[in-house]
């Protein structure tokens, strides 16, 4: 299982920005929405907090999964979720009292991919991009694409061979094509990187 930050990410669209974090685990994958702060009022709401710059896509999801980490996290129908300045007060079916509530408290929560809106054309969700071969323009091939990071000014993807990693940040024109079907992603690296010397 790995975790990574779930963002749009391609070479054509302006608005490429940290979305959310996923954590995958074969075909089966539930996306990071936030961590449940402690109750709200006594009917059993709590206060979620989201991920730094998070989406929040999946406030219509129909249920959400409440854990420490994604193989504990179990399913609870989603009754509301209303949005303050800084967090979502979310109630989920069958946390009723303060008490309840409170044993969920610093716990993740998750939705299922499927439940998040499909990308615009031009648009990737870092699920889909993760584990792509990575080729330069003339074909040689670089390693798989491993991790995508936020580096500030742009994000930064790193590209790994098994014996070394190099950080490829993603700026106008890096990113030349991505074919998710074929598994590869073509790039056009800025000279000089380092790591990428014969």
């Amino acid at each position: 299982m790995r975790e990574a930050l779930l963002m749009l990410a391609n070479s054509t669209c302006n608005t490429s920005t940290l979305q959310l974090l996923v954590q995958l685990q074969g075909k089966n994958m539930l996306v990071v929405v936030g961590r449940l702060g402690r109750p709200h009022a006594t009917r059993g709401q709590l206060r979620l907090w989201p991920g730094a710059g998070s989406s929040l896509a999946w406030l219509d999801a129909e249920r959400l999964f409440v854990g420490k980490d994604r193989d504990s996290a179990r399913p609870f129908r989603l009754l509301r979720a209303s949005r303050t300045e800084k967090f979502i007060i979310v109630k989920l079916q069958g946390i009723d009292s303060i008490e309840q509530a409170a044993a969920l408290v610093n716990q993740q929560c998750y939705v299922e991919r499927e439940q998040l809106p499909e990308c615009e054309e031009g648009c990737y969700y870092v699920a889909d991009l993760l584990g792509l071969c990575v080729e330069d323009r003339q074909g040689r091939v670089l390693g798989r694409l491993k991790e995508i990071f936020d580096g500030g000014a742009h994000e930064v993807y790193v590209v790994d061979d098994g014996r070394r990693s190099v950080l490829l940040p993603v700026v106008d024109g890096v990113v030349v094509e991505v074919d998710c079907q074929a598994g590869r992603m073509v790039v056009d690296p800025p000279p000089g990187l380092p790591g990428l010397e014969e």
